[in-house]
């Protein structure tokens, strides 16, 4: 719901009204409006007193000569007319003679448009236009009872407001009022339309997406995949160590390697002569000056201290480059 029901928006309202209107009281005073529906409410807004203020014979206009700020009240909204003298009290506890429009609006608001001050300086100031508003919206209204819906007897009622009764007010008196038949509801003024934007609406953006996060797997699934954008790159750009590297890639160890050449020893004496070719040089791993007669022989003491130094070795002296190779020469035992 609206707080402006008497205020136009600047250059909407000319101050001078329609054409054909005829002015039946100019002057200067401030303007301002009050909801009457909250017991001592402020003023929703308010004119100066050097605001130009116009009656005509089918609304009063008003113009606030600094701001432009312009607005009416048309002569069927009225329901009620009273003259409001003010006290005779002095200083900040005075107040001033108004005079009050109080309107029927919609959701049981009533919104009262007030004049006072400037030509309104007297209580008989007042009383003089009270008595031109009272006989301007009476007239108007018993001339457009048809468009108005105003019963028979209402306009015998308000033909008798053209006449009478006068107000007569004074100083620090209660005032009176007069209440106005064939009233209409105050309207809502329709919002002013928005500007249309002169730049053409982009594209929606689509929202930022953040990997997934990882999160407690089920037992026999695959854990999820969490991207590590400085841990994996640091990896990767790591060579792995050369014990780490066997390690990972399946290098046989010394045991292993002994053993293998174990076994390859006891085939070369369950084969026999099928081997002769490739055992002509077992003789190298012994390291002495003199060889056995027996071949057999030869090759199980042969296995045996190969086995005997890799279990030696393994727990006491560090892994040299020399033992990796299958066929080098042995130290003498």
């Amino acid at each position: 719901m609206t707080d402006k029901f008497f205020l136009a928006a600047p250059g909407s309202l000319a101050a001078g009204g329609d054409a054909g209107s005829r002015v039946l009281w100019s002057g200067r005073c401030a303007v301002a409006e009050y909801a009457f529906e909250e017991p001592s409410s402020l003023p929703r807004w308010t004119l100066p007193e050097e605001t130009e203020v116009l009656v005509t014979d089918d609304r009063v206009i008003y113009r606030d000569v600094v701001t432009g700020a312009t607005g009416e009240l048309r002569w069927p909204w009225p329901q009620h007319l009273r003259v409001q003298p003010g006290n005779r009290d002095t200083g900040r506890s005075a107040t001033v003679t108004q005079i009050q429009l109080v309107c029927a609006g919609p959701g049981g608001t009533f919104p009262a448009l007030v004049f006072a001050g400037g030509d309104i300086a007297t209580v008989g100031d007042a009383d003089r236009l009270a008595n031109v508003l009272r006989q301007t919206i009476a007239r108007y209204r018993v001339e457009n009872a048809a468009e108005l819906g105003i019963s028979a007897p209402h306009g015998r009622m308000l033909s008798r407001l053209v006449i009478g009764p006068e107000f007569s007010n004074y100083q620090g008196g209660e005032g009176q009022t007069v209440t106005l038949l064939g009233a209409v509801s105050v309207q809502e003024s329709a919002p002013p339309p928005r500007p249309r934007p002169a730049y053409s609406a982009s594209a929606p953006v689509p929202a930022p997406t953040s990997p997934p996060l990882a999160g407690q797997a089920d037992f026999g699934t695959t854990p999820p995949q969490v991207l590590r954008p400085g841990f994996d790159d640091d990896v990767r750009s790591r060579p792995a160590r050369p014990a780490d590297h066997a390690t990972l890639h399946g290098t046989p160890d010394l045991a292993t390697r002994a053993a293998d050449l174990a076994a390859r020893v006891a085939n070369l004496v369950s084969g026999g002569s099928l081997a002769e070719a490739q055992t002509a040089n077992l003789s190298a791993y012994l390291g002495g000056p003199e060889e056995p007669d027996d071949r057999a022989e030869q090759i199980r003491r042969t296995g045996a201290r190969l086995a005997a130094n890799s279990g030696r070795g393994r727990g006491v002296a560090p892994r040299r480059s020399i033992d990796d190779e299958i066929g080098s020469r042995t130290r003498n035992i």
